[in-house]
């Protein structure tokens, strides 16, 4: 006998809704750069390519933060797009700061990055130095950075760590994600950055658990509070390619309100899945979407819009949940079940 489940009344679900401020996929023409070369001579900044801007350049210095064809990828995170930048890492031949402007009025910030460092070359084996994170302004000037993401190497170069600050101001130290990484893998970082903490507070995971992708915030992360400076407006997202900072590839650069956003999940998996008996309809549908299986287990359910945010989450023991207040459009429904998960997509008419 099956047990059928209704997708219908508010009841049993919470509603989960965020913002994308930035997905920089870097889907610029190769070969080609971001932030373009400011020269040896004024202008020294303010020189503008795809999207980005360079700041804080030093007379005599020229160089750029070149384009790679094809992107970085992570399993369970969302398939990248576009292709990959590379921070050289030769502060000797292009030291470089850029930034792309964005936009928010909101408190708290989560970014994340992809990112592979290829090898150890002018890291620090002491002291970590920062190569990405937020500003507080955009343009040719950027002088206050917050949610500072740090590397130095470890292990007589072997490995690398990653560590976050959170601002500068005071006696600022980093803290360390307590693990040792590879150089030449690919890794998933996420930063959430509080600028209405006094003083502010910067998180860092490196690898979270894929269970969170497009859901919530897991346990896991480090905290940084050191700095006393304080961040009054999110602006921009920087890089620094400068003394002791990585040789490294990036991709697939998020900056969103939830962590969610920054996060989404990849649904192309089997539509189906391994869920006994799974049937959901109608579909279309418009009011209610019934849920049926072998099993008389509670489901927890979870709808996706294309852009792979949750727009309604619920746990699900023979309780009625609306759905009506979803948009017209096309969604994907996960459902899982006794650590069975499954995916359907789903027409809201």
């Amino acid at each position: 006998m099956k047990k059928i489940y209704f997708l219908g009344a508010l009841l049993a679900c919470t509603l989960s809704f965020g913002q994308t401020i930035l997905n920089e996929d870097f889907n610029y023409t190769v070969p080609g750069n971001i932030g373009g070369n400011s020269g040896v001579t004024a202008p020294l900044d303010g020189i503008a390519v795809n999207n980005w801007i360079t700041h804080s350049n030093t007379s005599g210095n020229t160089g750029t933060i070149d384009l790679v064809s094809g992107s970085l990828n992570y399993t369970g995170l969302q398939v990248s797009t576009g292709n990959r930048v590379l921070l050289p890492g030769s502060n000797a031949t292009v030291p470089r700061d850029i930034n792309r402007a964005i936009t928010t009025s909101v408190t708290t910030v989560y970014y994340s990055l992809l990112l592979n460092v290829v090898d150890n070359s002018q890291l620090s084996t002491t002291t970590p130095n920062y190569f990405t994170g937020i500003g507080a302004t955009a343009g040719i000037s950027v002088t206050t950075l917050g949610a500072r993401l740090g590397v130095y190497s470890t292990n007589a170069g072997a490995n690398f760590r990653l560590s976050i600050q959170n601002i500068s101001g005071g006696t600022p130290t980093f803290t360390d994600f307590a693990t040792d990484l590879a150089y030449g893998t690919t890794y998933l970082v996420v930063v959430k950055y509080d600028r209405a903490a006094i003083p502010t507070v910067a998180s860092l995971w490196v690898n979270p658990a894929s269970a969170s992708f497009g859901a919530t915030e897991p346990v896991g992360s480090v905290s940084n509070n050191s700095g006393t400076g304080t961040f009054t407006t999110f602006a921009s997202v920087f890089l620094r390619n400068t003394a002791a900072t990585p040789k490294v590839e990036i991709d697939e650069f998020r900056i969103g309100q939830t962590w969610a956003d920054v996060t989404p999940q990849n649904l192309s998996r089997n539509e189906y899945g391994n869920i006994n008996g799974l049937n959901i309809y109608p579909n279309p549908a418009k009011n209610l979407l019934n849920i049926t299986s072998d099993s008389f287990e509670s489901k927890t359910v979870a709808i996706y819009n294309v852009l792979g945010k949750v727009v309604l989450s619920a746990n699900v023991t023979n309780a009625p949940i609306n759905v009506a207040s979803l948009s017209k459009g096309v969604y994907v429904v996960k459902v899982t079940e006794q650590g069975k998960t499954a995916t359907r997509k789903l027409v809201i008419d």
